[in-house]
């Protein structure tokens, strides 16, 4: 088993590495020619030579180059070590980890037999600097909501469309229902630490930019989808710092930040908060085209992995606060519309109320390796994702299809279902 890492880490060192072994497999995974480790994925320090000039080869190593040689020194070491080949071989990786999966699954389709891609970063070179525009607007808009504001947002998103799949549990379930806006709250009260306040119309402006994601009108126009209503937004999209007196500021996400500095105005010292409007989209452009080739993994032609035999599973929270939800469905209506039976060795399941890889309000798919060693082992056809335990276990639906209660259970805690999307939302 290969494991990927995440953000501008290729890995994320030996405790990973022993979680695979203590499945039964030989693991290995790649630092991408460069420092990797949970306490560099931020850093980009290593993609230039000097001011302006970049390292095209390193960069290459970390897009694709590298992933290509992990099945290959796999399983020529675990050749000679047991004297056999591997029956199997998989690799398993998450945002980053998950923008690895689809690389090696579009470029390298003969390198493993399944791959898990958990909320991937396919689309790298525009997600990330897409992912500066909320601050962006703070800058433009002279103003920064407190982070209770912007929890204060994210909760009554949640308030007004958490019944949609037929239970109140905070969660939002299908989040493509869920049309409340910002402006709906403002001028009505919430809690800010003990103290009470009133939504603004300018933190509206900037939860409901990181809820759209950046959008530019007219000749040349740009829409790239922002995160779901029910997201942690104070995670990554919208961070701010408040001083004693309560005025705040806008922070920058080193993961944002490093991508302008180091490779679009490959200058370590570029201020971003000088950016005007025109120069954000203009960087954006120039982040799809130039490093469409050596970073994306957004091809939608799988039709080599097809012929492998291989079986690609992945999933991505509804709530996950670091990659809009959308991206990832777009691309798998992508592949649809050039294979509409990729269904048979690729699923992509929504996981309601999931963060980022982990964490939130809904259950985890903790099985999900299991379920896609069954696939291509056993040929047994994840029909849905296992996702909790006990009382919290839910099935993961197929998209398009959603989670949907349909009553209390016996035993077993509540019930769920797979349903076609409702025409229902809330208002």
């Amino acid at each position: 088993m290969a494991l990927g890492g995440g953000g501008y880490s290729g890995s994320y060192g030996f405790i990973y590495l022993a979680q695979a072994v203590g499945k039964g497999f030989a693991a290995i995974a790649t630092d991408s020619g460069h420092p990797a480790s949970v306490l560099h994925q931020n850093s980009l320090n290593w993609t230039l030579l000097s001011s302006g000039n970049l390292n095209l080869p390193l960069i290459e190593d970390f897009g694709y180059q590298t992933l290509g040689e992990l099945s290959t020194f796999g399983k020529a070491v675990t050749g000679q070590y047991y004297s056999r080949q591997p029956d199997f071989s998989y690799f398993n990786g998450c945002s980053g980890g998950g923008r690895q999966a689809m690389a090696i699954a579009q470029r390298y389709p003969e390198a493993f037999d399944g791959i898990l891609a958990v909320a991937p970063a396919m689309y790298y070179n525009i997600l990330v600097p897409s992912g500066y525009w909320a601050t962006h607007m703070m800058h433009e808009l002279g103003y920064a909501p407190p982070s209770c504001e912007i929890d204060a947002f994210t909760n009554a998103s949640v308030k007004a469309c958490d019944a949609l799949d037929g239970l109140e549990d905070g969660i939002i379930s299908a989040p493509t229902q869920c049309h409340f806006k910002a402006a709906d709250v403002v001028g009505k009260e919430f809690d800010c630490n003990g103290t009470t306040r009133n939504f603004s119309s300018a933190g509206a402006a900037v939860v409901q930019a990181a809820w759209d994601g950046p959008q530019k009108a007219g000749p040349g126009g740009y829409s790239w989808p922002g995160l779901n209503p029910g997201a942690a937004l104070t995670t990554l999209y919208v961070q701010t710092n408040c001083s004693a007196n309560s005025t705040c500021r806008p922070t920058t996400n080193t993961l944002f930040s490093e991508w302008y500095k180091y490779l679009l105005a490959q200058n370590p010292d570029y201020n971003l908060s000088s950016m005007t409007t025109e120069q954000y989209f203009s960087y954006i452009q120039s982040s799809s085209t130039n490093y469409m080739s050596s970073i994306s993994a957004s091809n939608p032609d799988l039709s080599a992995f097809a012929k492998t035999g291989g079986k690609l599973l992945s999933w991505q929270g509804t709530a996950d606060e670091n990659i809009p939800t959308r991206q990832t469905i777009n691309y798998y209506e992508e592949v649809l519309k050039l294979d509409p039976r990729a269904g048979e060795y690729y699923r992509f399941f929504e996981a309601p109320g999931v963060g980022h890889c982990f964490g939130g309000a809904g259950p985890v798919p903790n099985g999900a390796i299991d379920q896609l060693m069954a696939w291509v082992e056993n040929k047994t056809v994840p029909e849905v994702l296992q996702a909790g335990n006990g009382t919290h276990a839910r099935p993961l639906c197929p998209y398009p299809l959603v989670q949907t209660f349909v009553g209390n259970g016996t035993n077993k805690g509540n019930k769920f279902t797979c349903l076609p999307p409702s025409p229902k939302a809330c208002s």
